[in-house]
């Protein structure tokens, strides 16, 4: 009997230990603005144009999470191709650096357009090691030309670190092997009242 009631206290233990191995991943939000002179190509029009060249990226005050207190950042011109998923890169050694992975255009009207850029965060001095790292993260930018097709161009954005939801595969097994055993001890103790 004692063996039993063991078997259980060590399942459940397994099975807790797999719940609190699961690390909280980093979350946090940077927002951008550009102190430069906007372009796009070909032409002059934002709602046409496939490369946009962001004048002089900087960072902003506006800022939580693992980038809470960030002094501003310089990331200098920093371009990308709507045709080239890879093509938005920039950092620095205390920001760290975010590398494209995909582009997505969300709105299209007349003088103004927006991008979702998903791509994965290396941390910096200042951000540390993520987890994970590289970590996933999201770039959205805004432009707006003023009058449309032939104006000022101008443009912000907002780098977002998500949580990831899915634990770590030695969260999963201890999870695994916590339910596994407690799948023994209840049969055991089916197959003892059967007898």
């Amino acid at each position: 009997m004692m063996r039993k009631g063991t078997v259980s206290v060590v399942a459940a233990l397994v099975l807790a230990a797999g719940f609190s191995a699961a690390k909280a991943d980093s979350v946090g939000t940077l927002g951008f603005a550009d102190i430069g002179s906007p372009s796009v190509s070909p032409g002059t029009d934002i709602n046409a144009a496939t490369i946009f060249n962001i004048g002089n990226l900087n960072s902003t005050g506006s800022n939580s999470g693992v980038f809470a207190g960030i002094p501003s950042q310089g990331f200098g011109a920093v371009s990308f191709d709507t045709t080239n998923p890879t093509s938005l890169s920039f950092g620095n050694a205390v920001f760290g650096s975010f590398v494209s992975t995909s582009i997505t255009q969300t709105s299209n009207s007349a003088g103004q357009v927006s991008y979702f850029i998903l791509g994965d965060l290396t941390g910096g001095t200042y951000t540390g090691t993520l987890t994970p790292n590289p970590a996933p993260a999201s770039f959205t930018i805004s432009f707006t030309q003023t009058p449309a097709g032939t104006g000022a161009i101008s443009d912000s954005a907002t780098l977002a670190v998500p949580a990831n939801t899915v634990p770590e595969p030695s969260a999963v097994m201890l999870v695994g092997l916590g339910v596994v055993s407690m799948g023994i001890v209840a049969r055991r103790k089916r197959v003892t009242l059967a007898v």
